[in-house]
C-alpha cells in the first residue's frame, strides 16, 4: 500500500483522539500477553527458502552499525527478509538497522475506547511512512485448527475476532494469546498496511505505515484480505469509501480483490480494481470470494500485465516470488519479469537472488513446459555477471537436469551451460579486506552503477564490470559506465579549488569604553588639544595636565589589577572546569568498565547454564535412548523368571535391570549412542547379568521365607 492507497478515498484531515483516556492497561487485561508468536506444531510459520546474506557492509558510527538503514541498497531489506547477528558475520555484521522485528523496534502507540468500535490504537507520536509500527503476534495454527476455533469462538459469542493468514494453510489467532496489535481496528481508507516478512526462518506480519501518521490519529489496516471473521460486522470506520461491512459472506464485492503485497507486486492499484467490480456489476454478475485463497482468480487473469520498469517494481516482485507458494500468482509475477526488456531491471533481478528464484520456479513448473520455455528463453538474455549467484543458486544444475530429461529443450540448456562455463568466479570481499585498507571502506560503501560488482582479485579489491570485461582499482563513476567504453575513467571534477570564505575584521564596541576591537587602550584627548580647544590659560593647562598624569597612573594601576584579577578567576575556573571533566570522565569510565564487567559475567554464567543444560539434556536424552534400547531384551531374556517372582515384581526387577545396563554404558561415554542391534557377544552379556540379578532377588526371597518360618 504505497501510492495506491491514496486512490481509494479522498484524503481527509485525520481525527486525533489526543484526550481520550489511555486504557492500555485495562485493555491488556482481555488476553494472555506474548512476546513472540507461539507455533503448534513448531514447524508452523517456517519460511520456504534459506537465509541468504546481504552485500552490505558493517558501518558503525558512535557505537551504533548503520548498514542496512532504510534508505540503503540491502538485498534482504528490499526482499522483505530481516538480517539476524551470526549469520550476517561476512557482510553487514552484527546490530544492523534491518532488524526490527527481532528488536521490538515498535512505534510509540497506546490503546483507547472508540464510540462504537470497541478499542483501538493511536499514535502516541507522529509515525513516519513505511515505518515499522507492530508485529501482529499470536497463535500461529494449521486450517483445520483454524475453522474449529472460529466456530468455537462464534458459539462462544465472541464479538471481535483476531484472526491473520499467514501463509497458505496456517493461520494467527491473537484471539486469546496475542498483543496489543490486535487491537488496531479497520478502516477502508486505512494508515497503515500489513506485510510477511521473513525473520531467522519464521514468517512474521508487521503493521507499517502507509503514509504520515499524526500524533493522537487511530492506526487503522484494511481487514478485509490480512483479518478473517465467522460473522459478518458493521464497519464505523465513518470513510467516505466505507464498504458498510467486513467478515463474514458480505466481504464479497466489497472485499479487496487480492492481498495488498500482491497487487503491489502484480503493479495493481485500487482504482483497477473498483474499475472491474464496477463493470461486474453493471453486467449484472456476482463476484465469487473463493474460501480458500485469497487472490481473485478471474480479476487477476482479466488483467494486461506490465514489464517492470522501476527497481521498486522488481524488489516487490522478487520479494514475494523469494516467499510465494502459490502457482498461479508465481506465473503472473514471472510475467512482469520475463516482458522486461530493461537492462538495468535484469542486473536488479540478477542481485535480488533472480537465479536462485529462476530454479525454483523451474521446478515449480517442471509440468509446464511452455513456461520452463520462457523461463530459460529469459535466463538467455540475462547480462553477463560473475559466476557466483549462478553456482550459489545451483541454476547450472537444474538446467543440467533439464537437459537430460527433455529433449525439446536441450540446444537452449547446452547454450546457457556454455555461456556459464565462460563467467569468472571470484572470492567476495570480506570484512577483513576491508578493515585491513581504510581506503576500501569508503570505496566499498558508494553505489557502483549498473553492471559493476566489487570483486577480490589476488589478494586487492577490484571493481569489475562481467558484461563489458572490465576490471579496475579505482571506483567506476555513471559516465564510465555510459559512454567509456576502454574501461578507463575521466575526471569531470574541479578538483577542488581554494575556500572562498571571506575575512572579517573586528569592530570596536559602540559604548564608552577606551579600548578599541582590537583591545588596544585609546587615551583621552591631551590637554594640548584641549587647550586650543578652549583657550586655556598656562596655569590651566598646567594644574589639568597634572591631573591628566595622576588619572593615567591611576588608571593604568586599576587595569593592571583587574587584569591579574581576570587573569586568576579564569586559571582558577578552568581549574575546577578541569578537575571536574577529569570527575565526569573517571566516573563514566569506571560506570563503563564496572557495566562491561557485569556483563562478561553475566554472559559467562549464561554461557556456563547453557552447557550445563545441553550437557544434562544431552545426558538424559542419550541415557533415555540406552534405557529404550535394553528394554527391547531384557523381559525376554528374564522371561523364566516369572512365575516364580510374580507379574509386578518381575515388571520391576526388568525396569531396575534395564537401568543398571543404561547406566553402565554412560559410564563408558556420555555421548555414545546405541546401537541399531544387539551382538550375540553383548547379548551373552546382558543375558548374564539379568540372569545373575534375578538369581540374587530369588535367593534374597528364599532366606526371607526361611526366616519367617524359623521366627514362626
Amino acid at each position: 500500500m504505497t501510492e495506491s492507497s491514496t486512490e481509494t478515498a479522498s484524503f481527509r484531515q485525520p481525527k486525533l483522539f489526543l484526550d481520550e483516556k489511555d486504557m492500555t492497561e485495562e485493555a491488556k487485561k482481555t488476553y494472555v500477553g506474548l512476546d513472540e508468536c507461539s507455533y503448534t506444531p513448531r514447524h508452523m510459520g517456517n519460511s520456504k527458502h534459506e537465509f541468504m546474506e546481504c552485500d552490505c557492509f558493517e558501518d558503525f558510527k558512535n557505537g551504533l552499525n548503520h548498514a542496512c538503514g532504510e534508505d540503503s541498497d540491502c538485498i534482504n531489506r528490499a526482499t522483505l527478509i530481516e538480517c539476524v547477528n551470526g549469520l550476517c558475520k561476512h557482510s553487514c555484521g552484527e546490530d544492523c538497522q534491518n532488524q526490527r522485528f527481532q528488536k521490538k523496534q515498535y512505534a510509540d502507540i497506546s490503546v483507547f475506547k472508540t464510540k462504537r468500535k470497541g478499542y483501538g490504537v493511536r499514535a502516541n507520536s507522529d509515525i513516519q511512512p513505511h515505518q515499522f509500527i507492530y508485529e501482529y503476534i499470536g497463535e500461529v495454527i494449521p486450517e483445520e485448527e483454524f475453522r474449529k476455533r472460529m466456530v468455537k469462538y462464534d458459539e462462544m459469542g465472541f464479538k471481535h475476532f483476531y484472526f491473520m493468514m499467514l501463509q497458505t494453510g496456517e493461520f494467527i489467532d491473537a484471539t486469546i494469546k496475542g498483543c496489543i496489535a490486535r487491537f488496531c481496528n479497520h478502516s477502508c481508507n486505512p494508515n497503515a498496511y500489513v506485510n510477511k516478512w521473513v525473520v531467522n526462518g519464521k514468517l512474521k506480519m508487521g503493521i507499517f505505515a502507509n503514509r504520515l501518521i499524526s500524533k493522537g490519529e487511530e492506526v487503522t489496516f484494511d481487514y478485509n484480505v490480512d483479518r478473517y471473521g465467522a460473522n459478518a460486522q458493521p464497519c464505523y470506520c465513518e470513510e467516505p469509501n466505507c464498504i458498510g461491512f467486513l467478515g463474514g459472506k458480505t466481504q464479497t464485492d466489497a472485499a479487496s480483490l487480492l492481498p495488498q503485497n500482491f497487487a503491489d507486486a502484480l503493479g495493481i492499484k485500487p482504482s483497477m480494481e473498483k474499475k472491474w467490480m464496477n463493470m461486474k456489476k453493471a453486467k449484472g454478475e456476482k463476484i465469487v470470494k473463493s474460501d480458500t485463497t485469497t487472490v481473485n482468480v478471474e480479476f487477476v487473469n482479466s488483467l494486461d500485465l506490465e514489464p517492470c520498469t522501476k527497481t521498486e517494481d522488481v524488489n516487490r516482485v522478487m520479494s514475494v516470488l523469494l516467499q510465494v507458494d502459490d502457482a498461479f500468482i508465481a506465473e503472473k509475477l514471472l510475467e512482469r519479469i520475463i516482458t522486461t526488456d530493461d537492462e538495468a531491471m535484469h542486473y536488479q533481478f540478477i542481485k535480488l537472488h533472480g537465479y536462485l528464484i529462476c530454479s525454483r520456479l523451474l521446478t515449480m513448473f517442471e509440468d509446464k513446459p511452455h513456461i520452463v520455455a520462457k523461463i530459460l528463453n529469459f535466463l538467455a538474455v540475462l547480462p553477463k555477471t560473475t559466476k557466483n549467484g549462478i553456482t550459489q543458486s545451483g541454476i547450472d544444475k537444474k538446467v543440467e537436469e533439464i537437459k537430460g530429461k527433455d529433449s525439446e529443450f536441450k540446444s537452449v540448456c547446452e547454450e546457457l551451460l556454455d555461456k556459464w562455463s565462460k563467467y569468472e568466479t571470484y572470492t567476495r570481499i570480506s570484512k577483513k579486506d576491508v578493515n585491513e585498507n581504510s581506503k576500501v571502506i569508503d570505496l566499498r560503501r558508494i553505489r557502483l552503477p549498473i553492471g559493476w560488482e566489487l570483486i577480490h582479485e589476488n589478494g586487492k579489491p577490484v571493481y569489475y564490470n562481467a558484461q563489458r570485461q572490465i576490471k579496475q582499482s579505482v571506483p567506476p563513476t555513471d559516465s564510465a559506465y555510459r559512454s567509456n567504453s576502454n574501461g578507463n575513467i575521466s575526471n569531470n571534477g574541479n578538483g577542488g579549488g581554494a575556500s572562498d570564505l571571506k575575512s572579517r575584521s573586528g569592530t570596536p564596541n559602540g559604548g564608552t569604553s577606551r579600548y578599541s576591537g582590537s583591545n588596544k587602550y585609546i587615551p583621552p584627548p591631551t590637554y594640548g588639544q584641549m587647550q586650543q580647544k578652549r583657550n586655556l590659560s598656562p596655569e590651566e593647562y598646567e594644574k589639568r595636565k597634572r591631573m591628566r598624569l595622576e588619572w593615567e597612573q591611576r588608571e593604568l594601576e586599576q587595569r593592571k589589577q583587574r587584569e591579574q584579577e581576570e587573569l586568576k578567576a579564569k586559571l582558577e575556573q578552568e581549574k575546577l572546569k578541569k578537575s571536574e571533566l577529569e570527575r565526569i570522565i573517571e566516573e563514566a569510565n569506571k560506570q563503563k568498565e564496572q557495566e562491561k564487567l557485569e556483563k562478561i559475567k553475566q554472559q559467562k554464567e549464561e554461557e556456563e547454564k547453557r552447557k550445563l543444560k545441553k550437557q544434562t539434556n544431552h545426558t538424559s536424552v542419550v541415557e533415555a535412548k540406552w534405557v529404550k534400547f535394553f528394554a527391547k531384551y531384557v523381559p525376554n531374556l528374564i522371561k523364566n523368571y516369572q512365575q516364580e517372582v510374580g507379574k509386578e515384581l518381575f515388571k520391576e526387577s526388568a525396569k531396575n535391570i534395564v537401568k543398571s545396563l543404561a547406566q553402565k554404558e554412560m559410564k563408558k561415554g556420555s555421548s555414545r549412542l546405541p546401537p541399531d542391534e544387539l551382538s550375540q557377544e553383548k547379548r551373552a552379556k546382558v543375558k548374564t547379568f539379568s540372569t545373575q540379578y534375578m538369581d540374587r532377588l530369588i535367593a534374597k526371597m528364599k532366606e526371607k521365607e526361611k526366616a519367617k518360618k524359623t521366627i514362626t
